[in-house]
């Protein structure tokens, strides 16, 4: 094996390494989690609802609890009011907007996530899964603010969240594949494992690329000319990340396309 083939193949095998140890880690979290809510019992509607004497909140938390549960993707049966949902559930409600935006459809609520400070103090107040249902309790209270014409498209499109999504499956396919080629000693195989290991990496680079560019341009949309020029630094900024994620993604494309139609 060449030196230049053995760094790449120590690289390939260092990030898959740790995608891979990601993935298990979350698995064998999941399943500690799973484990430790089944050995409570499983607790149907009916008896869920005893945890709240009030009717209206016990739908509330029925609800919230569904919403939840697909969320986390993961069966809350054993759920109580007082499971903690960053320390017990694993929720990590700083990094899972989605979670705020599955509430709102459900509810037809508005939870300010995209308002950064407004959030931030919320999330100080969501510790236990009670704090959640009261959470949507108020917020169903509250007078709903007229939505502006863009906020459809303020979430994550649906091409971007299924090109994250697919980001492990290329790399850890690739892997493998690299590592099937060196055991039985196939060059085809070798160099096919590596084109869909980077091929990952593309979708990385033109995924977020793309998505920042696209929040840019609704950013713009929405604001005057003298906005943006007294805050130009922001939008300079972001606009500099977006293209290096989308050269990044281009530059591992153009060398993929290259090394396919070149002739062997």
């Amino acid at each position: 094996m060449k030196t230049s083939e053995l760094i790449a193949f120590v690289a390939f095998g260092a990030v898959g390494a740790f995608i891979v140890t990601i993935m298990v880690r979350d698995w064998f979290r999941k399943r500690r989690i799973t484990q430790t809510l089944a050995s409570r019992g499983e607790n149907n509607d009916e008896q869920f609802r005893k945890f709240f004497p009030d009717s209206h909140r016990a739908d509330i938390a029925l609800r919230v609890r569904k919403v939840l549960s697909n969320n986390l993707k993961m069966p809350l049966q054993g759920l109580s009011p007082s499971d903690r949902l960053d320390d017990e559930l694993n929720a990590e409600l700083p990094a899972n907007p989605h979670l705020f935006w599955d509430l709102e459809t459900e509810f037809g609520i508005q939870t300010d996530v995209e308002d950064l400070d407004v959030h931030e103090k919320t999330l100080e107040r969501l510790i236990t899964f009670q704090d959640l249902v009261e959470y949507v309790e108020r917020k169903l209270t509250e007078p709903r603010s007229p939505k502006p014409i863009t906020e459809e498209n303020e979430k994550p499109s649906r091409i971007y969240d299924f090109a994250i999504r697919s980001i492990p499956v290329l790399c850890i396919g690739g892997l493998l594949t690299a590592v099937v080629g060196i055991v039985v000693q196939k060059r085809t195989l070798m160099n096919l494992g590596g084109l869909i290991f980077l091929s990952g990496f593309v979708v990385w680079g033109l995924a977020n690329g793309g998505e920042m560019l696209r929040g840019i341009i609704r950013g713009l949309r929405g604001a005057s000319l003298k906005e943006i020029a007294a805050r130009p630094w922001p939008l300079i900024l972001l606009t500099g990340l977006a293209l290096f994620f989308l050269w990044v993604g281009g530059f591992l494309l153009w060398g993929i396309l290259k090394n396919l139609l070149s002739p062997k």
